[in-house]
């Protein structure tokens, strides 16, 4: 970690981009590697981080909390069953390495939420975070839920932007991530718009969001990580895992399950970038971009919910129903789209298991079908928005 302090600061002083710099780059990191006698002893952790929760707390609390807790770089989300008074919770965090955790205030979220708010400070002293935990009760998305995408805003450190919902009861839902924290990694991007996923304001009606396959420098380059599609889902991504295992980092699916999904609705616009290139940045002259809008509605424990990530998104066992567009246009006019459900599997949707929270769903859209595996073209890009799924009316 510490070597990889060094090449970041190393970073954002010589992020002009041309060779004599990335030499340079290069070589100061094969000095750090190869000669580690020239550093003194490692200084103290400077990652403040929540990575985890007790798991003996949580089986303290019991059945008040529904499911795993959601983690993500700022934010930790529990779901509570309704009547549960969160505002007494003290959870114990699982921090990184010497890191310590101040609780702050609490506030609340709307009329059925809570937000418990902590800092988060590093063994060295010199870094802080704050967190802000949600407990939020249990619901379901309402049937006539359009996701326009107009509820967003700044992460807590002002580079880029992060979405979410409101319910009927004026409380915020974090149901949406996207790869953008593990972009910030990189040391690229110096606003918000800068950023594979970003809010537009020339939306269908109001705002949208767009998607936009960009180049990771050469951090990325040297983490086999040479371009980041952007994309915005249905779930969580987890930071911490974001550069050693990038496909679990991408995790799919919110147990806010109605009723059986009968179709997907929405519009998009979409240009290809003009240069495909595999995991290895190596050109690939016969092959064009390709965007993906797709989603999976798939079978959970209802106590101990398992999400998909990007190793089984659109193959796991536990898929039922799968809505994905396979012949997608390029234009600079927005695109309607219909896509029904299909059966997969050898499934069939159970009503009981619906009725028992069993199930949970995903939306996916990405500028770059094989961003997953970091193939693309730099520059394509997605603009999603009005997006909806149409539920059985049973």
């Amino acid at each position: 970690m510490y070597l990889v302090s060094i090449f970041l600061v190393l970073l954002h002083i010589l992020r002009i981009n041309t060779v004599m710099n990335k030499n340079l780059l290069l070589y100061a990191l094969l000095v750090a590697l190869l000669f580690p006698s020239c550093i003194r002893d490692e200084a103290l952790n400077s990652e403040c981080d929540i990575i985890d929760v007790d798991s003996e707390w949580l089986d303290s609390v019991g059945s008040a909390i529904i499911g795993k807790p959601i983690i993500s770089n700022y934010t930790v989300v529990f779901v509570v069953k309704e009547g549960v008074d969160a505002s007494l919770f003290t959870p114990r965090f699982i921090l990184t390495k010497g890191a310590k955790i101040m609780k702050d205030s609490i506030s609340y979220n709307g009329e059925s939420g809570v937000v418990q708010h902590y800092t988060t400070y590093s063994e060295d002293g010199k870094w802080s975070k704050r967190y802000d935990v949600y407990y939020n009760a249990s619901t379901i998305i309402s049937k006539d839920k359009v996701f326009d995408f107009e509820h967003y805003a700044l992460d807590n450190t002002g580079r880029y932007n992060v979405w979410f919902e409101v319910d009927e009861y004026g409380t915020q839902r974090n149901i949406w991530a996207s790869g953008n924290a593990g972009y910030a990694f990189t040391g690229q991007g110096d606003t918000a718009a800068d950023f594979p996923t970003a809010a537009n304001e020339n939306g269908v009606s109001g705002s949208c969001v767009k998607l936009t396959t960009s180049d990771t420098g050469i951090f990325g380059q040297l983490a086999g990580m040479p371009i980041a599609a952007g994309n915005i889902f249905l779930g969580e991504f987890n930071s911490g895992s974001a550069m050693k295992e990038p496909l679990r980092a991408t995790r799919f699916g919110v147990q806010m399950v109605p009723a059986k999904p009968l179709y997907i609705k929405g519009y998009y616009k979409y240009k290809s970038g003009e240069v495909f290139t595999d995991k290895s940045k190596k050109v690939v002259p016969e092959k064009r971009d390709t965007c993906a809008i797709y989603s999976v509605l798939f079978e959970v424990d209802p106590e101990n919910p398992v999400p998909l990530n990007g190793e089984n998104v659109t193959s796991s066992e536990r898929i039922v129903l799968i809505a994905e567009l396979k012949n997608h246009v390029e234009s600079d006019e927005w695109v309607e789209f219909e896509i029904p459900y299909e059966y997969i599997n050898n499934k069939q949707f159970d009503y009981d298991r619906v009725a028992n929270n069993g199930y949970a769903i995903t939306f996916v859209a990405s500028s770059s079908k094989g961003g997953d595996f970091f193939e693309g073209a730099v520059g394509s890009t997605l603009y999603v928005d009005e997006v909806t799924i149409v539920w059985e009316d049973k």
